[in-house]
């Protein structure tokens, strides 16, 4: 069973590769003159990330319920 700490560590580390990847391959569209697909790429990285981090936010209001209740 995975430890909710390396969950989060993993999610992390998913965070960060999906933003590196993202402004690389946005870079390089950008640098070739298609503007328009580097947004839509930035915009889908932005995306997932958004989604990845529900999990946590959810355990963070939890969390703070869980101190106010």
């Amino acid at each position: 069973e995975m430890c909710i700490r390396d969950r989060y560590f993993l999610t992390l580390i998913k965070m960060i590769g999906i933003t590196y990847i993202g402004q690389f391959s946005a870079g390089i569209c950008k640098d070739a003159g298609y503007q328009a697909t580097a947004s839509q790429i930035e915009l889908f990285c932005k995306l997932s990330v958004m989604v990845l981090s529900i999990p946590v936010l959810m355990a963070l209001l939890e969390t703070i319920q869980e101190f106010l209740g």
